[in-house]
């Protein structure tokens, strides 16, 4: 199976608009901006990024191309 192409940041926010994507390969800029990556799924709901999490298996980064509300906190949980 033929690898999806390398995104940069304004193709993924412009493709992918107010979406939550699942992304490898991906490069963040020393602000930890997403710079490009891969987008292995995208979807309007998050839950469905976590099911994709658990199919794929890798290095990944979880990036939301919306602007999310200023007193928005936001949990990581890495599996052991």
């Amino acid at each position: 199976m033929a690898k999806k192409p390398l995104l940069t940041r304004e193709n993924i926010k412009t493709r992918y608009s107010n979406e939550w994507l699942l992304l490898e390969d991906y490069e963040l800029d020393a602000s930890t901006s997403l710079c490009k990556g891969r987008v292995l799924a995208h979807s309007k709901d998050r839950d469905e990024i976590h099911r994709a999490l658990k199919i794929h298996k890798g290095n990944f980064c979880v990036h939301f191309t919306g602007t999310v509300a200023r007193d928005t906190g936001v949990t990581f949980r890495c599996p052991a």
